[in-house]
């Protein structure tokens, strides 16, 4: 289908690595839109997205020098303990990443379990990078989804009316409908008031929470649920009602989001007895720990688990005493070799090396032998299971990857969550709730922004088409919204209310039960609850990221006046929208002392809250302004704050640019909110 300019009727030309369109004529530039793209345009494009994404993805690389190595398996030295057991590795020689394999052995002496590729492209004494590897399997997963699409895609129509149905491969329920030549239309579900489940008393629903518990309840095979969940309206209450609903009837549910921590928090309020969470401990709450699949398969393997790994726990002391003996040896055969070199030495370092060798291999059969184990038992502990939470990448991943028969699957926080990577999720239920909000922050494609297209608004435009939540709210009929808040001061959420929700969402909070316990005054007062202060700071551009050092030292000084007022150091976070400026903030105050307080970026922070929360704005010019005003970031950044909001900012840069954030100083001023910097210092 041909695509012409808006602006002078000239031929568009397509480029599918960005997402844009741009007129031959007069260069003017626009987002793709699934309104007029065919199936297989939209998923090459978003293959070509998804694979530079992956290819420039941002890794915390450690350099690592490869010691031994054997027929299974590869033992890397690191200055730290870095990597846990379990964990997924990458390495790189120059600029590609490969996959390494699962670290099997943990400490300065790692030892990962490979596979033949890494092992014939390695050799002893060569000095490589390792990172951690889940987001590359993340691409790959969605890449290898892609490519399943693409080969058994028919042509009819625009993705849209096939949003779920293009999994269906996977579904039974899906599979029902391939046979009869159709995708999943999310404007023909049924909503006919007599489909409404009632709600049972002693939940605590309110009004919104009820109808979306009991519009769930009612949902049928191949049916969709939408649900908007603003801010602090109890979107996880209402899920794990759900959740808990269905499995008493018999269901089995699978909870899964793109955070950790959203499924923790679904998690934590089931039963146990029915409930497992996919993850490894490090990246779940430690409360949780009873939840894990990893544990509860330990746990009912019991002796035999207990004697293997003891075996084990022998193999990697032996195996980690022999790699330092070698080492040392090694250090003093070189020194010898300069002189006269010592055959004795080298004999020694060979036959250890020998030696290690072989306890590799052995420390990869026991290791084989346990994983063998604990995935028969994960097979059965998650086929028992009621509700199952995991991210959507571990849904991809072994053991649930073997899963495709769950009832119901619910994604949450699926305004962040790539089409794609949802779909890995979502291809495994027989009917869907898809819990998100589209005023908050959109999938991360962190290439797709470029200089060019002079707009960031032309980047929004594209990622609401890429998130798994956007397209549902889009193309859904039945779609409701929790209009409740309780999270915050309502001075605090009485602006996002207004501001972003059209007044929609009330403020039910308890203004008592949320006002700061402080004994301050102005800025440092427990009222009003939402302030602005001027800091006449500017931004400064440091590749590849902007701070403000005017900015960091009021945001340092605040929080350090906060304490001294008793403010616990765990009940503040700060937040900036730049990770230069995180980086400078969270550096000075651990070396002021006061190293408990959070810092970190706005994306970072979705769904998070604290009792206090430090907003610096960083930016001063008009286009770094429009990024950091963008509605839906600023709206993640002011509703993180349970008691006190504080806006940190340059009053006379925002002024300058109808905004969010102007709109928010000049409510700040409204409730006598508004400060300036060098009056208060």
């Amino acid at each position: 289908m041909g695509v012409f300019c808006d602006k002078c009727d000239g031929v568009m030309e397509g480029d599918s690595g960005h997402f844009w369109f741009r007129c031959v004529k007069c260069h003017w530039v626009k987002p793709y839109s699934l309104d007029y793209m065919d199936d297989n345009t939209f998923l090459k494009s978003l293959a070509i997205l998804i694979q530079r994404e992956k290819e420039e993805q941002e890794v915390e690389p450690f350099r690592a020098e490869v010691v031994s190595k054997s027929q299974s398996s590869v033992t890397i030295r690191l200055p730290l303990s870095t990597f846990d057991e379990g964990e997924m590795l990458a390495y790189s020689k120059g600029s590609k990443w490969r996959y390494l394999g699962t670290v099997v052995l943990k400490g300065e002496f790692t030892t990962v379990l490979s596979d033949v590729l890494a092992l014939s492209d390695l050799s002893e004494g060569e000095s490589i990078c390792v990172a951690r590897a889940e987001t590359s399997v993340g691409y790959d997963l969605q890449l290898e989804l892609i490519k399943k699409l693409l080969s058994g895609l028919k042509d009819s129509g625009p993705l849209v009316n096939a949003y779920l149905g293009v999994a269906r491969g996977n579904s039974v329920a899906l599979r029902r409908r391939a046979q009869e030549d159709a995708r999943l239309d999310l404007s023909q579900v049924d909503d006919s008031p007599h489909r409404v489940s009632p709600v049972p008393s002693g939940l605590g629903l309110d009004s919104s929470q009820g109808e979306v518990y009991s519009r769930a309840l009612s949902l049928r095979e191949g049916e969709l649920l939408v649900v908007v969940g603003p801010p602090g309206t109890g979107k996880t209450k209402v899920i794990s009602e759900i959740a808990k609903s269905f499995a008493e009837r018999g269901f089995r549910v699978l909870v899964a989001s793109h955070t950790n921590r959203a499924v923790d928090n679904v998690v934590e309020r089931l039963p146990l007895d029915y409930t497992l969470r996919v993850g490894l401990p490090e990246r779940v709450l430690l409360e949780l720990k009873k939840y894990l699949l990893m544990y509860r398969a330990k746990e009912a393997l019991g002796e035999h688990y207990h004697q293997l790994e003891a075996e084990r726990g022998k193999i990697k002391e032996r195996l980690t005493k022999l790699l330092r003996d070698k080492r040392e040896l090694s250090g003093l055969y070189e020194e010898s070799k300069k002189l006269h070199g010592d055959k004795i030495l080298l004999d020694k370092i060979q036959k250890l090396g020998f030696e290690i060798g072989g306890l590799q291999d052995e420390l990869s059969r026991v290791s084989e032998e346990i994983d063998r184990l604990l995935l028969e038992e994960s097979m059965k502990l998650i086929s028992e299971a009621r509700v199952v939470g995991s991210t959507l990448i571990k849904c991809g991943l072994s053991p649930l990857d073997r899963f495709n028969d769950f009832d119901l699957v619910i994604v949450d926080e699926a305004s962040q969550a790539p089409l794609t990577l949802a779909l890995i999720a979502l291809s495994k239920g027989k009917r869907w709730i898809i819990v998100g909000d589209d005023k908050q922050l959109l999938p991360i494609f962190k290439t797709l922004y470029s200089e060019d297209t002079g707009e960031y608004g032309y980047v929004k435009a594209v990622l609401n088409e890429l998130s798994v939540f956007s397209v549902a709210l889009k193309h859904s009929k039945v779609k409701f919204m929790l209009t409740n808040h309780y999270r915050s001061h309502p001075e605090i959420f009485g602006f996002s209310s207004r501001e972003f929700y059209g007044g929609r969402v009330s403020v039910v909070s308890d203004p008592v039960g949320k006002t700061l316990e402080v004994r301050g005054f102005g800025l440092f007062s427990a009222k009003p609850a939402a302030v602005f202060v001027h800091v006449k700071g500017c931004a400064e551009f440091s590749k590849p990221s902007y701070k403000n050092q005017a900015e960091v030292d009021a945001c340092v000084e605040i929080v350090r006046r906060l304490t001294m007022l008793g403010v616990l150091q765990e009940d503040v976070c700060v937040i900036a929208p730049y990770r230069l400026q995180r980086n400078l903030i969270g550096e000075v105050l651990t070396n002021s002392g006061i190293g408990k307080v959070e810092v970190n970026t706005v994306d970072a922070f979705q769904g998070r809250e604290k009792k206090v929360v430090v907003f610096s704005v960083t930016a001063t010019d008009p286009r770094t302004l429009k990024f950091v005003s963008d509605p839906n970031r600023f709206n993640v950044a002011v509703t993180r704050a349970q008691c006190k909001l504080i806006v940190v900012g340059n009053a006379e840069a925002i002024m300058c640019e109808d905004s969010p954030i102007k709109h928010f100083l000049e409510y700040a001023k409204s409730i006598n909110g508004y400060f300036e910097w060098e009056n208060v210092s």
